[in-house]
């Protein structure tokens, strides 16, 4: 049994770490064997389900993309159901080991019809297959690509294989995705998609690899990286400002610009084309903007989720020299970087509205959280929306983490206010986060921390104590 002191700090952002944080460097796999493990809550912090608001009422689309299909863990008849009896009233929170022997895991994403396999990517350039009742990181290896950090040297913190998503209808449609920066080339964070070997669950066929867009990038770090498949089946697509500090580049009031927003595409082929945008993206018939964007304003949204119920996009994004935020992200929404950061303004004057969610007089929207850096907090990680069957009084549970404290917050929003829940854990080196269609949240971690070896990346599943 292996257990994890509480007194050490958790979640640590890869690659949201703020400018003023190294980054993380290169490490070796461990391989300790793991039995079971729990990491319980610290006894003062906050009952994560006291106060708790009700459910977040769906905002999210339902249009589907051009050649794929809806898939959602309430009508998806290939899911099996949930397996976990529920358990009554407001259990402590903690978290459960799957898994160790991993590098630098960024993200656990489960199988969508077998939520229990989880694709762990890997941030030195590959993804393996968790397979159900496995407790250590296989050797076979289901993707890999010669990324920045391929083979466990790692260029900064911020660099490498970042985000992976599966087509919403896999396997019967064979394809995944991944975020990264190619070891080869100019500086960019691609898109590409594969398609699995012929015959083979376990694989990627390496010559179906396909680059769909790419997000050339003026330095190394605010790669931003994320991506995922919404509720509407179009990939969405998270980039940072492009580096540096204060917006350096200038993208975040740039329109024409892809960095510093969250992108959406049918990664389809179109007209000669390798992705097409939909016709229903908020600025498809404004010249003034890259018809890609769904919302801009953002420093660096490292990492977001969808609510598997109602569909709303969780983004946290990570804050320049004050304050660390969580947004509400919808389409055509402006977040407001680099004219503020968090509720307050940071280049420009600007109109300061203290209201989660608001509109500003700048058009900006608020976020539904921020936190400051006081006490060493530093850099925010998002996580995901809790959904699971397992724990009843807490869904609708947003969870998310700061790098150098290590703390893992959580709180709740109901489509009006924010409930905030405060401090619930303190774990370890925090590098990603995950999802399955049980509703289950999955947390990365290392216990290496900038830019110290990593022996060992871990996977944990939030579970009660």
């Amino acid at each position: 049994m292996r257990r994890l002191a509480l007194s050490l700090p958790a979640w640590v952002a890869l690659s949201g770490c703020g400018d003023d944080v190294d980054g993380i460097g290169s490490g070796t796999e461990g391989t300790s064997p793991v039995t079971d493990a729990t990491m319980t809550a610290d006894s003062s912090a906050t009952d994560p389900t006291t106060s708790m608001t009700s459910d977040s009422e769906s905002t999210g689309t339902t249009a589907t993309s051009s050649g794929s299909s809806t898939t959602t863990t309430d009508t998806d008849t290939r899911v099996p159901a949930c397996p976990y009896p529920a358990m009554d009233g407001n259990p402590p929170l903690g978290l459960q080991l799957v898994a160790n022997g991993f590098v630098k895991p960024v993200l656990a994403v489960g199988d969508p019809t077998v939520p229990d396999r989880l694709f762990v990517v890997d941030q030195t350039g590959f993804v393996k297959i968790l397979e159900p009742g496995m407790n250590t990181a296989p050797d076979d290896t289901f993707l890999e690509v010669n990324s920045i950090g391929a083979g466990n040297s790692l260029i900064g913190s911020e660099l490498g294989l970042l985000g992976f998503a599966h087509h919403p209808d896999f396997p019967d449609d064979p394809r995944v995705y991944i975020a990264w920066n190619p070891a080869d080339g100019p500086l960019v964070t691609r898109v590409t998609e594969f398609t699995l070997a012929q015959g083979d669950p376990n694989h990627v066929d390496p010559a179906s690899a396909r680059t769909i867009i790419d997000g050339v990038q003026p330095a190394s770090n605010h790669n931003g990286g994320m991506i995922a498949f919404g509720p509407d089946g179009y990939l969405y697509f998270g980039l940072g400002d492009g580096g540096g500090a204060g917006d350096e580049y200038n993208t975040g009031r740039d329109r024409s610009s892809l960095l510093a927003k969250i992108l959406r595409i049918d990664p389809n082929p179109s007209g000669g084309e390798p992705y097409s945008v939909p016709t229903d993206n908020p600025f498809v018939d404004d010249p003034a903007f890259a018809p890609e964007i769904y919302a801009w304003g953002f420093r660096n949204p490292w990492r977001f989720s969808f609510d598997p119920e109602g569909g709303d996009l969780y983004v946290a994004d990570v804050g320049q020299g004050g304050f660390e935020e969580v947004d509400i992200v919808v389409p055509g929404g402006d977040y407001g970087w680099s004219s503020m950061e968090g509720f307050h303004c940071y280049n420009d004057p600007c109109d300061e509205v203290a209201t989660p969610n608001a509109v500003n007089a700048n058009g900006m929207t608020m976020p539904i959280h921020e936190y400051t850096h006081d006490g060493g907090r530093c850099s925010i990680t998002g996580g995901g929306v809790y959904r699971s069957c397992e724990v009843p009084a807490w869904s609708g549970l947003y969870v998310y983490g700061d790098v150098c404290t290590q703390e893992l917050f959580a709180l709740a929003w109901d489509g009006a206010a924010t409930t905030d829940l405060g401090v619930v854990l303190n774990t370890e080196t925090h590098l990603g986060n995950g999802w399955n269609a049980w509703g289950d949240v999955y947390l990365t971690m290392a216990d290496g921390q900038f830019g110290g070896p990593s022996n060992d990346g871990l996977i944990y599943r939030l579970a009660p104590i």
